[in-house]
């Protein structure tokens, strides 16, 4: 009898959610195979008070479940790609990445807006990144940023509980979940702010040297969209590789051209850099690395010293 194929994940109700959904495409493809759900707990799962960026960043949510599959105690394990540092551990390898959802964040507000320059003065939105953060700073330098951690529903209560105007999310993760937002209102931030790396790509990761599972699993991969988080990917590398910095990407392949947006700024958004460039997707190997490069040589080196210098005096 053939084995169980079995897949990683946590147990937050939208990673449950996005396993389930690869597990749907590769049973599309493999209908007569057996995949089982296994839950596993990461630190970012079980530590909410503590500033992400404290208690080691990206990587937080996956380090637990990427050990699972170097044991060989799961087969697959499958990722929010964003979470993902931008270098794989050695032994394990990106075998499939799917059609990516949305990349864009959006705001979920008490009140309907059409701009960021709608929002009140001084209006209090909640979110944990520092990406997020950042952006909302220099767009809205007068708008308070509350911090806050949990699952979508406990963000979403977050608002009543903490009197918040509204709060940064992903668009994917809501429209994953179809998510209830009440009485509240969505304003899609696709043409104001910049995603994470790779945010609404999923991630299926597996051991390098198990050929059979990595067949399975390249079966619904998506080539454009593997093109597009590489190269976001390899940016946030070129910057250390860290979520310590608020560092936005967003890159799309259109025909045989691909165009990689990208901004790196200061905490408080004052201090601004933002690059975008297009190639063809043929020669743009390298694209991250020399937008990276760019943004560094105009003045994003700076930001990246005090920051590292001050997280050292921390």
């Amino acid at each position: 009898m053939e084995k169980t194929i079995k897949v990683g994940t946590r147990k937050s109700k939208l990673a449950v959610c996005q396993t389930e959904l690869a597990i749907q495409m590769l049973q599309e493809k493999y209908p007569d195979k057996q995949f089982e759900l296994c839950y596993i707990t990461t630190e970012g799962d079980t530590n909410h008070s503590t500033d992400i960026k404290m208690i080691g960043g990206k990587g937080l949510f996956v380090k637990e479940i990427e050990q699972s599959l170097l044991d060989g105690k799961i087969d697959i394990a499958v990722h929010s790609l964003k979470d993902l540092l931008p270098q794989t551990p050695t032994g394990l390898v990106l075998s499939g990445i799917p059609k990516r959802a949305s990349a864009f964040d959006c705001l979920i507000t008490v009140k309907p807006l059409n701009d960021l320059a709608d929002l009140p003065k001084g209006a209090k939105i909640g979110t944990s990144s520092i990406r997020r953060t950042a952006q909302l700073h220099h767009l809205r330098p007068d708008i308070e940023v509350v911090p806050i951690r949990g699952n979508l529903d406990t963000r979403i209560r977050k608002i009543a509980d903490l009197n918040l105007f509204g709060i940064m999310v992903a668009e994917s993760g809501l429209k994953r979940l179809n998510a209830d937002t009440g009485d509240y209102y969505r304003f899609s931030l696709s043409d104001q702010i910049l995603p994470a790396s790779g945010q609404g790509a999923l991630a299926l990761e597996s051991r390098a040297d198990d050929d059979y599972i990595n067949g399975i699993i390249h079966s619904i991969d998506d080539q454009d969209t593997r093109v597009s988080v590489r190269l976001e990917l390899q940016l946030l590398a070129a910057f250390g590789g860290s979520c310590n910095f608020p560092v936005g990407s967003y890159a799309h392949v259109d025909g045989s051209t691909v165009t990689l947006h990208a901004m790196i700024s200061s905490y408080d958004g004052q201090d601004w850099y933002e690059k975008t460039v297009s190639q063809a997707v043929d020669s743009a190997g390298n694209l991250g690395n020399e937008v990276a490069s760019q943004l560094l040589n105009a003045g994003a080196n700076k930001i990246i010293e005090e920051i590292e210098g001050s997280n050292t005096n921390d």
